[in-house]
């Protein structure tokens, strides 16, 4: 298989929970580049579970020719987190994915509050402490996308 110069779109469905959210997401666009039979998930998912940066997945070509995730193949061990900043914590948002960073995490964010958190296997652990910290002390509410554990 020839690597294109772009990665290349994959669409992912998005479970919603018990209450709807996330109400106007239906499907959620990951990028992710061919490897071997699968392609690998270049970006952190802000509404998918059970997907995360790294992952090998298998997707199915669409007859309207874009791809849609089958299923996931390997897992890279990686967490996929994701924090709702509270309104007081918004205007820190820069300084919040910054240490999020420096702790070894890779940070996206999305309608200005949501941050999309990928957390590698040997830094997961002080990741995750940090963002109990913030949940607990009322800065953000916290979600797991997905957890190899």
């Amino acid at each position: 298989m020839n690597s294109p110069t772009n990665p290349i779109e994959i669409w992912v469905k998005v479970d919603k929970d018990a209450i709807g959210y996330p109400s106007s997401q239906e499907l959620e666009q990951l990028y992710a580049w061919p490897v071997g039979n699968g392609f690998r998930i270049d970006n952190v998912p802000f509404f998918v579970k059970n997907v995360a940066v790294g992952d090998i997945v298998s997707a199915i070509k669409t007859d309207k020719g874009w791809y849609m995730l089958d299923r996931v193949l390997t897992r890279s061990g990686h967490s996929t987190f994701r924090i709702w900043l509270s309104e007081k914590a918004v205007p820190s948002r820069d300084a919040i994915m910054q240490h999020i960073r420096e702790l070894g995490g890779q940070t996206e964010l999305t309608l200005e509050r949501l941050i999309g958190i990928d957390a590698p296997p040997e830094n997961e652990s002080e990741v995750w402490a940090y963002l109990s910290v913030g949940r607990k002390n009322g800065e953000w509410d916290l979600q797991v996308g997905f957890s190899p554990d």
